[in-house]
């Protein structure tokens, strides 16, 4: 063939019955997904390869943020139980994982994708793993190697358009995923086919560094693990009688350091998770502790007596502040608009005459459409409320700043402190799952 097609697939009714299901799903959980430059997609046909790896829920994602038809190319244990809804539906392509393993299955794969890029079709790959699995990075190695001999058997006078795409899935399902399309990367030419596969990784993996931390971000990260992960093996062995340890020695696994290393370069967004998860776990038991050090030291300043009157009336008093508050909310406004609502820094008879004024004069109003709607019984008593509970909305405020504050300090430590733990058993969750020791969530 001379050259690329112009795109002619189109998508079939039960792709476009799918993807609209796809689409429809991810409405009703509430994850919306956003597709970062679309404009550098080729009308004609093109090699799709996510910067991570193989995953079936990632494949619908893709499937659903594009408006073209993609074929993703999908490892066979990824695709276990779902072959009837992929055959019918998707038109997914169950990679095996290289012509060795089951030649029959990869020369069938391998017609598959040369038929949707012979025909200005998009082929989705996913790219290398970030964990340390050989048959992972095994599998990422056939699904690319099929790619790309489908493109030399269809175009053989033309090199392969790569265009690398990274997956941004946030942690809430409340935050919008990305998937960004980056510039399309070509291999060197060169008339050796055996070259064109690792010419192909090679570029990939430069535009894949990206995102990636930097080295010096990365460190800082690492030694943030190890800090946390010193401070876990520190309270485990506190919490055994008779053993008395010291942590100075506890190191990071080489293995538990390349495996961050190889996340940082195929899912960054773990490690941006796994970070804020460690500083909000630490901010949190920085505010518990200044909370409870506020506590025992202005708590002491207060009788038994004072705590209890003051738990007492923070409790009781309060329908009568919401009632003062409610009854001067005119007069509030008028104050605010006139500016003299704020603390004058230089007492002055004039401002508080006026001041006078304005909460006599919302007194007057307020009491005269009470005797309009209730009668003159009812506005005679509700007179006899208004200052009352305006003196007693001061002496709210001033007990919840001498008194509320104070006895709540302790109970806003205890808060937090169960914010910074759950904060610490996501992130040693997380970890955990990254470092491949407990099976990721749904899984």
């Amino acid at each position: 063939m001379a050259g690329q097609p112009v795109t002619t697939t189109k998508a079939t009714a039960g792709y476009r019955l799918v993807r609209s299901a796809l689409r429809a799903r991810l409405s009703l959980t509430g994850r919306s997904v956003r597709l970062l430059g679309a404009d550098r997609l080729p009308d004609s046909a093109a090699i799709l390869c996510v910067c991570h790896p193989a995953d079936f829920e990632d494949a619908l994602i893709m499937v659903a943020a594009f408006n073209r038809p993609v074929t993703c190319v999908i490892d066979r244990a990824q695709m276990a139980g779902r072959q009837s809804m992929i055959e019918s539906g998707l038109g997914m392509i169950a990679a095996p994982n290289g012509p060795l393993s089951d030649a029959p299955a990869w020369h069938s794969a391998l017609r598959s994708c040369g038929s949707v890029l012979s025909t200005g079709g998009l082929v989705l790959v996913f790219g290398e793993s970030g964990h340390s699995a050989a048959s992972a990075d095994a599998a990422s190695d056939a699904a690319l190697k099929l790619a790309c001999e489908a493109w030399t058997s269809a175009f053989p006078e033309h090199l392969p358009l790569v265009l690398p795409l990274h997956r941004f899935r946030p942690e809430a399902r409340a935050h919008e995923a990305m998937i960004h399309i980056g510039d399309p990367v070509r291999p060197d030419a060169d008339e050796d086919p055996g070259l064109l596969l690792p010419q192909v990784k090679a570029a990939l993996g430069e535009v894949h560094k990206v995102f990636e931390f930097d080295s010096a971000l990365l460190n800082r990260m690492l030694h943030g693990v190890e800090r946390d992960l010193r401070e876990r093996l520190q309270e485990q062995w506190s919490a055994r009688p008779g053993r008395k340890r010291k942590t100075e020695g506890f190191r990071l696994s080489p293995f538990a350091a390349e495996t961050l290393r190889r996340v940082n370069h195929a899912e960054p967004e773990a490690l941006v998770a796994l970070s804020e998860l460690s500083d909000a776990a630490r901010e949190a038991r920085r505010g518990a502790a200044l909370a409870q050090l506020r506590a025992e030291i202005e708590i002491k300043q207060l009788s038994v007596v004072q705590r209890a009157l003051g738990w007492a009336e923070s409790v009781l008093g309060l329908p009568v502040a919401l009632y003062g508050a409610v009854n001067h909310l005119a007069a509030a406004f008028l104050l605010f608009v006139c500016g003299l609502l704020k603390r004058d820094l230089e007492p002055r008879l004039g401002p508080w005459i006026a001041r006078g004024v304005i909460v006599v004069g919302c007194y007057a109003g307020q009491v005269a459409l009470m005797n309009h709607f209730l009668g003159r019984a009812a506005a005679g008593y509700y007179a006899v409320t208004l200052p009352v509970s305006g003196v007693y909305l001061v002496r709210y405020g001033w007990l919840v700043q001498r008194r509320t504050r104070v006895l709540l300090a302790g109970t806003r430590g205890a808060m937090l402190e169960k914010v910074a733990s759950r904060n610490r058993a996501q992130f040693f969750e997380k970890l955990d799952v990254i470092l491949g020791q407990r099976p990721a969530p749904g899984n």
